[in-house]
């Protein structure tokens, strides 16, 4: 379909049979909020977000939450709770966890004549939160009418009363934490003190028919933030500082959630770094006893014993995911990952013994100072002391990713095009991997890692570039083009940002950023 030349999202209808789904008589003065997850339905019910905006806001007496999810095969929107429009609302929350996400909500804004520049009237006022957007909101700035620095549980009632208002972007533009585009004052980031006072969902929706990413079960959030952050990790610097709920409180949420989903007696627990809590071990045996079961974020390896792995398995999880990110043992310290090949090949070995089908391994290629010499080395040395053990095909799953710079990390400094420089490198791990049967590997397309660092070390005009390329029914190659094409205003693909990255200067993220210039010039010098 197109509309004055530009392709427009088809909305539908599409209800699922879910589970806690909430039906909810609105009255004509309602607050109307929508809830964009520009994902599918399978991975936008995986998400807490969801589950906490749908839950807390249908909770208010004059206010009303409708789901929205984009089909991205079909380019449509699917409105889950009633036959209404996006265009219908008073305001729209949008979250947005990676920089990619952007083409999607921009191409649904602007198919739907919602962006900013676009409409006549000042509803729906357009808000985007979530942890890309918190290290740099520019990239948005002619997408969003605004958006939420840091955690929104601390705004979240200001936020969906502004829309009462004539004008919401004048009241969302008064509180604490929210970002308006093209104005120059800073500001701190939102963060959630004490997370057991912090609003957790338990009537999380469920579709009978479409099992979500990480399958059925209670999503519960143990911990935000983590006590390494690690350089490459943007989510561990924007969540800074490091908190966990109480063991108390994630008792009660699971005994309470639990009771609302019957399709899986299965917690789903999520945490950067799982056995950093104190009482980590203490409730996988209260889970084991309890005869519920459990799945296990991606682990660290000096956490890991054989006693650990077999609690894991015996819970229910078969597939263990760890993040070593590089085998050389001479670096691996530098990046917050200590650890060595001795210590990997006896977890690897016990995990196949215990009876994993599985043992997914995160890797990062590209690190400067470390050479792709170095990095073959050691990854060879750490299959050859395997291969006379593991005997199943593909028991080891790698996951290779480009290095890519982020905001707010000490590899911010780096250009996006640094991510192409080390494409190259790729091609070696094929070639290894091809002589090992037990292991198999699945890489990140650079293009796309390019792309995903263009975006989130964006400036104003990157967000400009978004909206022409959504008008130019947007492809990969066809950003790209247009990105090329426009280089003499984004010098900082090429060049980067220098010492004074623009997000620094408008944001309070909570830590000295200095901090991250410091890092950076140790990682490049040693």
């Amino acid at each position: 379909m197109y509309l004055n030349g530009d392709y427009v999202v088809k909305e539908i209808f599409k209800p699922r049979r879910e589970i806690n789904k909430i039906v909810k008589r609105g009255r004509p003065n309602d607050i109307r909020i929508g809830i964009l997850f520009p994902l599918p339905y399978n991975a936008a019910s995986s998400s807490l977000v969801l589950h906490l905006f749908y839950e807390y806001i249908n909770e208010l007496q004059d206010a009303i939450a409708y789901r929205f999810v984009y089909n991205i095969d079909n380019d449509e929107i699917e409105s889950l709770d009633y036959n209404i429009s996006l265009r219908d609302m008073d305001l729209i929350l949008v979250s947005a966890s990676f920089e990619l996400d952007y083409l999607n909500i921009a191409h649904i804004l602007n198919s739907l004549g919602l962006l900013p520049h676009q409409r006549r009237r000042t509803k729906p006022a357009i808000v985007v939160g979530g942890l890309a957007p918190t290290a740099n909101p520019f990239p948005l700035s002619r997408i969003a009418d605004a958006v939420v620095i840091g955690e929104v549980e601390e705004i979240i009632n200001e936020v969906v009363y502004s829309a009462q208002e004539d004008v919401p972007l004048k009241a969302l533009g008064n509180l604490k934490c929210v970002w308006i585009p093209h104005r120059e004052s800073s500001v701190d980031k939102c963060v959630v003190g004490n997370l057991d006072q912090a609003f957790h969902p338990l009537k999380q929706v469920y579709s009978i028919d479409e099992e979500p990413v990480f399958g059925y079960g209670l999503r519960i959030e143990l911990s935000r933030g983590c006590l390494y952050m690690c350089p490459f990790c943007l989510e561990s610097h924007v969540a800074y500082p490091y908190r966990f709920r109480s063991y108390e409180t994630v008792c009660r949420v699971i005994e309470k959630g639990l009771d609302y989903i019957p399709l899986a007696k299965r917690t789903i627990f999520y945490s950067l770094s799982f056995f950093s809590i104190p009482y980590a071990d203490k409730l996988l045996d209260k889970l084991l006893k309890d005869g519920i079961q459990a799945s296990i974020p991606s682990l660290r390896l000096e956490h890991l014993t054989k006693s650990r792995l077999e609690m894991i398995f015996s819970l229910g999880q078969k597939t263990l995911t760890m993040a070593p990110e590089t085998f050389v043992t001479s670096y691996s310290c530098k990046i917050g990952k200590c650890g060595c090949i001795d210590d990997l090949v006896d977890i690897v070995t016990n995990a196949y013994s215990i009876g994993y089908n599985h043992v997914k391994l995160y890797l990062i290629t590209g690190f400067p100072r470390l050479s792709i010499d170095e990095e073959i080395y050691a990854l060879k040395l750490f299959l050859e002391r395997l291969k006379n053990t593991v005997k199943k095909r593909k028991f080891i799953e790698i996951s290779l990713n480009i290095l890519i710079p982020k905001p707010w990390t000490p590899f911010q400094y780096l250009p996006p095009d640094y991510v192409l420089k080390s494409s190259d490198r790729i091609k070696m791990y094929k070639n290894l991997i091809k002589d090992y049967k037990f292991v198999s590997i699945d890489i990140m397309d650079p293009k796309w890692g390019f792309a995903q660092a263009v975006i989130a070390l964006g400036n104003t005009e990157l967000s400009s570039i978004i909206i022409q390329c959504v008008k130019e029914n947007c492809t990969l190659s066809r950003f790209l083009n247009i990105v090329s094409s426009n280089i003499d205003k984004l010098r900082y693909v090429i060049e980067g940002w220098g010492r004074e990255p623009p997000w620094i200067r408008i944001i309070n993220m909570k830590f000295n950023p200095l901090y991250l210039e410091y890092r950076f010039d140790f990682l490049m010098k040693h």
